[in-house]
């Protein structure tokens, strides 16, 4: 019921804003990622500061809609956000035997290592990273979620729905 509340007033806060995120560097911590809102059209910019780690719910969810993920799918993904990482960017689980998994939405290492279907990688084929480590960075981490998402929906995420 509290997830439900958080996700109305989030999508009416955010209904007609445009949230642009500037890449913040996940290996340099000391570099802090700016937000702009603009009104749609344009009439008035502010910049605001976000931390250099995503930790709150209201952080994973302005990056979640700004990076694709349809509205009807927020709830879901703020679900999965907390119960991997208590929507923190600096989570990593070493224990994960496909080899870690990364931040936010805890994304597995399978997903951004060599394999005998994707010599460099499924993600490192889409583009989204490099290496594992750029999972770090929260928005490099929503866009390789939204990405898995549209390829698998919330399977990799067994416990989601």
């Amino acid at each position: 019921m509290i997830l439900h509340r958080l996700l109305t007033a989030l999508i009416g806060t955010f209904t007609g804003v445009l949230v642009l995120f500037s890449p913040g560097n996940a290996q340099a911590p000391t570099q802090t990622p700016q937000v702009v809102i603009a009104s749609i059209p344009p009439t008035t910019t502010t910049t605001t500061t976000l931390p250099a780690l995503v930790t709150t719910c209201t952080q994973v969810a302005t990056l979640a809609l700004a990076e694709g993920l349809p509205a009807d799918e927020l709830e879901t993904a703020l679900r999965v956000a907390v119960r991997e990482s208590r929507c923190t960017s600096d989570a990593y689980n070493a224990t994960d035997p496909n080899g870690g998994s990364y931040s936010i939405y805890q994304i597995n290492g399978f997903w951004c290592r060599p394999n005998e279907n994707w010599p460099t990688g499924w993600l490192q084929a889409k583009g989204i990273v490099t290496d594992c480590a750029d999972l770090f960075d929260p928005i490099t981490n929503t866009k390789a979620m939204v990405a898995i998402w549209r390829n698998s929906g919330w399977l990799p995420w067994t416990t989601a729905n």
